[in-house]
This record gives C-alpha cells, structure tokens and sequence, in this order.
C-alpha cells in the first residue's frame, strides 16, 4: 500500500532553537511493518520530513495491527526517504508502560 500524505499528522516540536527543531508525528495505515520500513516508502512526505523527526505508526491495521516508533535517519534532496525502527530507552519504556 502506498504512503498516504494525509494519514502523516504532526502533535508536537521539540524546539532547541533556530532551525534546531525535533517533529513528532502520528501515522495510521493498512501497509504492513515491513513495507513502511522500505526506503522510499516516505518519499510524498520529503517537503514535511526532517533527519531525526519521530513517527509513532501504527501498521497493518486491517491486518495484525502493530505499533512502530520510526526515527527519520535521512531525508536527502534526492533518493529515498529512510527510517529505522527504535528499540532504545524511549521504546523500551513504551513496551513495559504500554498505558503510561
């Protein structure tokens, strides 16, 4: 399935100053895990996207429903969006806290 744009919804900045700034972003879909992991899968965001923005996606939900927590890792002028799956502190939290 392909991105959807509009599913892409920003909550909240993390404002460290200038053009210093971390997005944090919601995103729902019917892709599968694997196919939002694809490089190029956030290429029609690239105008919205920056390096080191985070998107808490939930995947396959007419599926097997999932919950992913994606750090943006580039977001070059050409060539394909990419993210990586987080499983560090912040996630590690979330799986033990899931109601917190």
């Amino acid at each position: 399935m392909a991105h959807s744009k509009k599913a892409l919804s920003r909550y909240a900045t993390s404002d460290l100053g200038g053009t210093n700034q971390t997005n944090f972003y919601v995103y729902s879909t019917n892709s599968t895990a694997a196919e939002v992991l694809t490089a190029g899968y956030f290429n029609a965001s690239r105008p919205t996207l920056k390096k080191s923005d985070v998107i808490h996606a939930v995947v396959d939900k007419d599926g097997t429903p999932d919950i992913l927590m994606l750090l943006v890792t580039a977001v070059p002028a050409t060539g394909n969006v990419t993210v990586a799956a987080q499983t560090g502190a912040t996630a590690a939290v979330e799986a033990t806290y899931p109601n917190a």
